[in-house]
């Protein structure tokens, strides 16, 4: 079961060489990016610093993200997952830690929204399969 998590999907088999290294290194890019949101989330200068749980479910998300990024299996959910982690970040950015802050990492959660983008419109077939298996 668990040698089944890196078995390559039906998309990443019908890529040529440089395609699926170009996409296994945006999987790589995002899962990095999601370790370090999760290292270093939260403005430490904010005004109105969200609750520690809130700050600590959002870090162990992201780790989670981050790793199942990487398995071919779980790219397409977790690169959907990303994206919404980023918006969402890019939200509580500018609400919670300041206009400053937010222009501050904006860039950074742009360039991830991207990528986690991309990888997801690219595997988005592989959700379709998963989800019309019989069971």
């Amino acid at each position: 079961m668990f040698s089944t998590l890196f078995q390559p999907t039906p998309v990443s088999q019908a890529d040529s060489r440089r395609a699926h290294a170009a996409y296994t290194v945006a999987a790589v890019l995002v899962a990095v990016a999601m370790f370090l949101a999760a290292s270093g989330s939260g403005n430490p200068a904010t005004e109105k610093p969200l609750p520690d749980w809130v700050n600590t479910g959002a870090n162990v998300l992201c780790v989670l993200i981050g790793v199942l990024v990487l398995l071919p299996r779980f790219r397409a959910a977790a690169a959907i997952a990303a994206a919404l982690n980023m918006v969402a970040s890019m939200v509580t950015n500018y609400q919670v830690d300041g206009h400053a802050y937010f222009i501050q990492v904006l860039p950074f959660n742009l360039v991830t929204l991207v990528l986690s983008l991309l990888l997801a419109w690219h595997y988005r077939s592989d959700l379709a399969r998963r989800g019309s298996r019989p069971s």
